[in-house]
């Protein structure tokens, strides 16, 4: 199989994952406490986290998402901002909040040469912002937004930043003590490397929440916390927390240049091949060399879908065809009729796997 959606799940993975996986289900619970504090001094090493008190292992990044948004002290008139290339996980809780608890919308849309418009930004952000949640990347075109320059908008018109990792986590370094992000949250199952069923969360001291506070005798009285706790987000998933564990361990062992270099050259080189094809349109501003690694493309007399189907049937090419759950990303391309084909490579992937995805490719079309 030729595995070539990244964007998604990262695939195969290092399999130092699998056995660390293994092994945790050999321990006595009486160690489980050992594997949970080595993942979260890895984990917080590894995204710059000063403080591990101010960060939590949720079930994926979702959940992590669901978390900082309903637990933020919101007031009824408050204004939240997000960006047009939002996954359904971020863009649901903004719908929900805006129809629930009366808050008040903005959606930035694309610029002409990229994915955020910064002009128009400023101008919202000087009428009063609460809270600016954005992707660091689009799942659908692998594109970088600004967030740097949207976190240090953000806090210079004194509103508070969300900065959803899920598709950067892993690829590239995140400094969180340096960038000072308000809320990050990322998937333990995409760029880090580690299993399905483990996310992060996590909250700068700037911010109080509004959350359930877990005490030990039953009573009536109810308590209220400025930062959300295990008990909060559920029992942590000990399993995958070592497998995650170990896909970073994996990856620092390996380095973070090495694995963007490799990456890069795929993308460049599956990018080139699709520029050759008079059949494929490619989305977005593939300029830039700053992406993920995913490419999303659509074909002038074919649709997406079947054309995923027709490679996976004939020729076990996994993509990722329809609306990778980013239904804004797409009437924001003008993709959501028919959605697209999106590729996105990995670092296990090779040269002759790009090569043969678009031999194959041209015989689908």
């Amino acid at each position: 199989m030729i595995y070539l959606n990244n964007a998604g799940t990262s695939w195969p993975k290092p399999k130092e994952v699998h056995t660390a996986i293994s092994e945790f289900g050999k321990l006595d619970p009486g160690e489980w406490h050992n594997v949970f504090e080595k993942g979260l001094e890895t984990v917080t090493a590894f995204f710059d986290i000063n403080s591990k008190d101010r960060f939590l292992f949720t079930s994926s990044c979702t959940s992590s998402l669901a978390i900082a948004l309903s637990d933020f002290p919101w007031n009824k008139g408050d204004r939240i901002l997000i960006s047009s290339m939002e996954h359904h996980a971020l863009s649901r809780w903004y719908h929900k909040l805006i129809r629930e608890q009366g808050l008040e919308g903005t959606v930035i849309p694309r610029a002409k040469n990229g994915p955020f418009d910064l002009d128009l930004f400023e101008k919202e952000l000087k009428k009063g912002i609460r809270l600016v949640a954005v992707t660091m990347a689009s799942n659908v075109t692998g594109e970088f937004l600004p967030y740097e320059e949207i976190l240090r908008m953000s806090h210079q018109y004194g509103a508070k930043c969300l900065l959803d990792g899920a598709q950067v986590a892993g690829l590239y370094p995140i400094d969180i003590n340096k960038l000072n992000p308000d809320f990050f949250v990322f998937a333990g199952h995409k760029g880090t490397l580690g299993p399905q069923g483990i996310g992060g969360l996590y909250i700068s001291d700037s911010v109080s929440m509004v959350c359930p506070s877990a005490i030990c005798h039953i009573t009536s009285r109810i308590k209220s916390a400025i930062m959300p706790s295990y008990c909060d987000t559920g029992s942590a998933n000990m399993a995958a927390i070592a497998g995650l564990t170990a896909g970073i361990q994996w990856i620092r062992q390996k380095g973070f240049d090495q694995l963007i270099n490799h990456r890069t050259h795929l993308r460049l080189r599956l990018q080139k091949g699709l520029e050759n094809l008079n059949e494929v349109e490619i989305l977005g501003n593939q300029k830039d060399n700053l992406t993920t690694g995913a490419i999303s493309i659509q074909l002038k007399h074919s649709n997406p879908t079947i054309i995923g189907q027709k490679l996976w049937d004939g020729f076990t090419i996994k993509a990722g065809a329809g609306f990778q759950c980013a239904p804004m990303a797409h009437e924001a391309l003008g993709t959501h009729e028919r959605g697209v084909l999106r590729f996105s490579v990995g670092v296990f992937n090779k040269e002759s796997e790009i090569d043969q995805v678009l031999s194959n490719l041209i015989r689908t079309t």
